[in-house]
């Protein structure tokens, strides 16, 4: 259930799929349902068609070749058999609202189809209302007009190509539209490209209100913003959904986490004829003997679950707890259960700055899921920025954006506590020459590094931006030995408890997850922070805002000046989970940092200098290295893909004498199924042994999942055991599991500390979280052999296997292809590139190149998803971190460098045409000043409107006396 978009042909003949086609769905089986295709238009001026008129083959015709269907008239140039016709906006209802549909009487029919038609309406409506299509105007087409009427011709059909009932309406978009000037003009519909998934979220939420105000009925989530409505077995479902599985079948694999374009290759090669399914009467039976053999009546079912939707909802609830991993810090930003409230918290547990897209379309999300619609969601946006709890950044855009209070004043509090440039010596310079000298296998780099950090000139907060494998724990063990021999106390922290420990082992200090230390910090469990404490903070650039703001401001703090903190980490690897992007804050303010780009972790030439180029940011770079080298590999088929993956990864272990080699890859659930045909070949080899005890468990993603462990399975603890001193991200080895003297199954490991722990299975869960009625029941386990991009970065391995089953960006990427000492492969699904590269084609039907296959792999390398701090949006910097209150913008006209050269040009044709001929001067201004006005600046403007006044005359004659008019203004 969303919104597909499809770009139509060109010239009349592009809308015979829907007016003219002897075979089409409203002719063949829709026919027992809607009369030559019951096609209304959707206007929103009516200077054209009116609205809600029947629509005809010759008027939809014309106006698909951009034709005056009164006149036959070009309403817009180019008009004709090469004009692009527009777009087909589809919008389809959940499967269970079509199967109430099938199920229904003519009575239940006419309402669903009402309720369908409404939200069609108001989703028109809502493409309207947000601008989402407009219109390009002057030289290169950078200005945007909203146009005054938009023409959509709308088709109703009803069944699938499989003959199952699937209610949809063919909204098409035509080509043409009237500006505020009465012309008419081509449309530009990018932005409708990128609201696709939003228009989608406005029909649903629009669809639930009717559900619930009509019939009372409750939603169910289905995942991906979609919603189900409650009572109808998902055995039902999927027996009326036949198109999904063969479209499913086609992928290879889950069709919900297939991308759009190899939906849609999948969906065109698996077409069958229309002509090839029954009809009418014959359709109709088909259905009931389908439906009966479940033994459920729909409408029954729906009602009865209606009625008992408050107990389900509770329970649903206490479930959605159970599987909500280790409670934030800090509280939502946002409280409440209203849609917007539950949109943004959500959305500003991982952004510092969210934007109108994102807000909009998860609050749609959330209304329907409660039966709420589109006009209450914007009414609730409206409210929360009237009582400030939303601040809407950059008033004059369009493209409005918000943040909160509490973001906003820990950004400023963040950049308060980094810019202390008068703190004072810390470390002895002796201590620091001392520590470097007992060092010599550091390089001029790394020795400059640390001179850098230690400085007294440094301030109380120093950054130490260091690459992948550029020697970065050489240069913090050479900082720990500065700051000991100073006689100063060092604490490490890290945004996880996989990274403290790493920096523990690597440095001898104490280490501990930032989240931690702030709890103990605050709750007096640790002593406070002194000015002779040195903070290490490893993988800052995974740190959130609030996070860090607490590290800088607690430095801060201490008293004597406040302690130091030494940032260590790197902009380019992945961002924080939570927040805006504080190290680059931190780094803007500062305005200095120390960096280490010499690459030392990588023995191939070829490969430290790909690392070192994708150190810089140019990942893309460094990926056509590795394409040159013919280490990557696109492979046909996700199955074929992951043996091909698995495959290379046991030949790296045989090369490399079974040292460890990493499986990186984007999503948890590709990292599950990599994980089970590791495991497979790992039994095989025998290093898995004994017998196979299937347990019940949570994976990565906190789903419920089946798992078998045996002795010798590495396994992956998602989550803090207390108890036994197991950290979130924790690995150990399976030493022993097995039913004990009295049937209770036990586990024992041996955990990566080299600390051996046995218990009962079930004792390996978190403690409750207060105010929780439910405590976890399923420990949160999963195997350990391929993991996400997040999971391994700051770990170092012999070789690495990147699996590219779903576009990744150049974080992604940077991460999984700078974790290895020797050799990294990479293993692309061919598929999803390739129907990419197709949906984008000409003709769909031609296979491409591996050549222009690569290209579009290289496409992803060069996007950076870089999140965005509330002080990008700042004018007055200055002010917004003294007081965190984020000043009103400048009324002053931003330099507009484009528009400035066109209005200069066009300034310029004027000028010459009055030297030229001064009797024409007049006619001259009045033509040109219609096309040059929407040009120019203000100011231009009214110089020209200047020149229209009696007293020009006196004006060219003293602009003759000049003679270098022209150029002198063109300078």
């Amino acid at each position: 259930m969303t919104a597909s978009l499809h770009t139509l042909g060109a010239g009349s003949s592009a809308g015979n799929y829907y007016t003219n086609d002897p075979y089409r769905e409203t002719q063949n089986r829709d026919e027992y349902y809607a009369q030559d295709g019951g096609g209304r238009w959707w206007t929103s001026a009516g200077s054209v068609v009116r609205d809600e008129a029947a629509i005809d083959l010759k008027s939809f015709q014309d106006l698909c070749a951009g034709r005056d269907p009164r006149t036959g008239q070009s309403l817009v140039r180019g008009a004709g058999e090469g004009h692009r016709a527009g777009w087909d906006v589809t919008l389809t209802a959940c499967k269970t609202f079509s199967i109430l549909w099938a199920d229904g009487g003519s009575n239940q029919r006419s309402q669903l189809e009402s309720i369908h038609a409404a939200a069609v309406t108001e989703a028109l409506e809502f493409l309207r209302d947000e601008g989402l299509v407009e219109v390009r105007l002057g030289a290169g087409g950078y200005l945007r007009e909203q146009p005054t009427d938009l023409m959509v011709g709308r088709f109703d059909h009803y069944t699938t190509r499989a003959g199952d009932p699937n209610c949809h309406t063919h909204c098409v978009l035509l080509n043409v539209a009237k500006l505020p000037d009465g012309k008419y003009r081509t449309l530009e519909p990018s932005k409708l490209f990128d609201w696709q998934k939003v228009v989608g979220s406005a029909y649903r939420a629009a669809l639930a209100e009717g559900l619930s105000r009509e019939f009372g009925l409750s939603l169910r989530a289905a995942g991906q913003g979609q919603f189900e409505i409650r009572g109808i077995p998902d055995a039902v479902i999927e027996a009326f959904s036949k198109r999904s599985v063969e479209i499913e079948a086609a992928i290879g694999g889950d069709r919900k986490s297939a991308s759009g374009s190899q939906k849609e290759v999948a969906a065109l090669s698996t077409r069958d004829a229309k002509a090839d399914l029954p009809t009418g009467a014959e359709l109709e039976r088909r259905w009931r003997d389908e439906l009966s053999a479940f033994d459920i009546d729909p409408w029954t079912a729906v009602r009865e679950a209606s009625r008992a939707r408050s107990l389900e909802q509770d329970q649903e609830r206490e479930h959605e707890q159970d599987l909500t991993p280790e409670p934030d810090f800090d509280p939502p930003e946002i409280t409440g259960e209203t849609p917007v409230a539950r949109a943004a918290s959500a959305l500003f547990r991982h952004q510092n700055v969210i934007d109108r897209k994102s807000l909009v379309e998860q609050a749609l999300n959330e209304a329907a899921l409660q039966g709420i619609g589109i006009a209450a969601v914007k009414a609730e946006i409206a409210a929360l920025e009237e009582r400030g709890q939303l601040l809407r950044l950059n008033q004059s855009d369009p493209e409005a954006c918000w943040t909160t209070p509490g973001i906003a004043m820990a950004e400023a509090a963040l950049l308060r506590a980094a810019d202390r440039a008068d703190v004072g010596s810390r470390f002895r310079s002796e201590a620091v020459t001392t520590a470097i000298d007992a060092a010599p296998q550091l390089s001029a780099e790394q020795r400059q590094a640390v001179i850098h950090v230690t400085a007294p000139e440094a301030g109380g907060v120093s950054v130490l931006e260091a690459g992948a494998g550029t020697g970065k724990t050489v240069t913090a063990n050479v900082i720990v030995a500065a700051a000991k021999a100073s006689g100063l106390k060092v604490v490490g922290l890290a945004p996880s408890w996989t990274a403290a420990d790493e920096l523990a082992a690597t440095t001898g200090i104490e280490t501990f997850a930032i989240a931690k230390w702030r709890h103990d910090l605050e709750h007096g469990r640790i002593p406070p922070l002194d000015a002779d404490t040195v903070i290490l903070c490893d993988e800052s650039g995974m740190v959130g805002t609030k996070d860090l703001a607490f590290v800088l401001s607690a430095a801060a703090a201490a008293p004597n000046g406040g302690a130091r903190a030494i940032l260590l980490g790197d902009r380019r690897q992945l961002a924080a989970v939570p927040g805006g992007s504080a190290l680059r804050a931190v780094v803007d303010v500062l305005g200095r940092h120390a960096t280490l780009s010499e690459v030392r972790r990588q023995q191939v030439q070829w490969q430290r200098a790909a690392s070192i180029l994708m150190a810089r940011g140019e990942v893309e770079a460094g990926l056509r290295a590795y394409a040159r080298h013919e280490r990557i590999e696109l492979v046909s088929g996700s199955s074929p893909a992951q043996e091909r993956a698995i495959a290379l990864w046991t030949q790296a272990r045989a090369s490399y004498c079974n040292d460890e080699v990493l499986i990186v890859t984007r999503r948890n659930r590709d990292a599950a199924v990599l994980n089970t045909a590791a495991r497979a070949v790992l039994r095989a080899e025998a290093q898995i042994t004994g017998v196979d005890v299937a347990v019940r468990a949570r994976d990565r993603e906190n789903k419920p999942i089946t798992l078998d462990l045996a002795v010798g399975d590495k396994i992956r603890f998602g989550e803090g055991i207390r108890q036994h001193g197991i950290r979130n991200g924790t690995r150990a080895i399976v030493e022993a599991i097995g039913p004990d003297a009295h049937g209770t199954l036990q586990l024992t490991v041996r955990l990566d500390d080299g600390r051996r722990v046995e218990d009962a299975y079930t004792a390996f869960v978190r403690d409750r979280i207060p105010g929780r009625r439910i405590a976890p029941t399923l420990p949160r386990i999963s195997l350990a052999y391929a993991g996400t991009a997040y999971s391994v970065q700051g770990k170092t391995a012999s070789s690495c296997v990147y699996y590219g089953a779903t576009a990744s960006d150049a974080r992604e990427l940077y991460v999984g292809l700078t974790r290895h000492r020797h050799d990294a492969r990479l293993v692309v699904e061919r598929d999803r590139l390739e129907a990419a590269v197709r949906s984008r084609a000409s003709d769909a039907r031609m296979a491409p190149s591996t050549a222009e296959l690569q290209e579009r792999l290289f496409v992803e390398a060069r996007r950076y998803n870089e999140k965005v701090n509330v002080v990008d949006h700042v004018e007055d910097r200055a002010a917004f971190v003294r007081t965190g209150m984020i000043p009103a913008a400048s009324k002053d006209i931003r330099l507009d460098l484009r528009r400035g050269f066109d209005a200069g040009r066009a300034f310029r044709a004027v000028m010459q045409e009055i030297s030229a001929a001064p009797g024409m001067m007049l006619r001259q201004l009045g033509r040109l000043g219609q096309q040059t006005r929407r040009l120019l600046p203000q100011h231009i403007a009214r110089v020209i409107d200047a020149l229209r006044k009696p007293s020009v005359e006196h004006g060219l004659d003293h602009r003759r006396s000049q003679g270098r008019s022209g150029p002198a203004i063109e300078r």
